[in-house]
């Protein structure tokens, strides 16, 4: 527990600088919401999801399937884990769910504000998951959804493979630490690795399509760990 402290400190050291007129883990965006969820019987938050841009988009496109769960959405596009990292406590553990999905580090992958480093990037989502069990909140670890390029990072090469080889490494960690994993991936790709046609509209994205085959998916490991 004191290591998980100590790593928080020190990342946040390292973009206070930056991050302090900035709100770089953007705090703020869900300041009031959070709020209000507090107040809410855990019924109707019962699990959060935690994520990117994937996560951002479900909640946004399709409330219901939040809302009619039990489930709050705390996505935010473009994020990369280290900024996951930083808000995870004022939006996953102070919400006081009984679970957590954790899906995050394709915009590690596609440098969206520092070189990929593919060891930190796995330790902020494992990070991620130590605060949370510190706390008794159940995980869920996912992997990265398929894209084999990124149409706003097109010097990003190795995409497949470097989702394949971090997707590797949150599965074992997942099955070391008896936790549920959701491999969005395999039922998403196709032959090459990139995602597979009519459940998305540009390669990386879900449509609407694509979240009716994760829905499921994620839902099964949600009844596994939330009673």
């Amino acid at each position: 527990m004191k290591r998980i402290f100590i790593f928080i400190a020190m990342l946040g050291f390292l973009f206070n600088s930056q991050a302090a007129s900035e709100d770089w883990a953007n705090f703020k965006r869900y300041e009031k919401s959070n709020e209000e969820v507090k107040a809410l019987p855990q019924e109707q938050r019962k699990v959060v999801f935690m994520g990117n841009s994937i996560t951002d988009n479900w909640a946004n496109r399709h409330p219901d399937f939040f809302k009619d769960n039990g489930y709050i959405g705390r996505g935010i596009s473009g994020q990369t884990t280290y900024q996951m990292v930083l808000r995870f406590y004022e939006d996953v553990v102070n919400l006081h769910p009984k679970a957590v999905v954790i899906n995050g580090g394709t915009n590690d992958i596609a440098l969206n504000n520092h070189p990929y480093v593919e060891d930190r990037t796995f330790q902020n989502i494992v990070t991620m998951a130590q605060i949370a069990k510190a706390n008794g909140i159940k995980v869920i670890l996912t992997s990265i959804t398929p894209c084999d390029h990124y149409r706003w990072r097109p010097e990003v090469t190795d995409v497949i493979e470097k989702i394949k080889s971090l997707n590797a490494r949150i599965k074992e960690y997942a099955k070391k630490n008896k936790l549920q994993y959701v491999d969005y991936w395999t039922a998403m790709s196709n032959e090459r690795g990139a995602m597979r046609d009519g459940i998305s509209e540009e390669g990386c994205h879900p449509n609407a399509e694509g979240y009716a085959v994760m829905g499921p998916l994620v839902q099964a490991a949600i009844k596994k760990v939330v009673k």
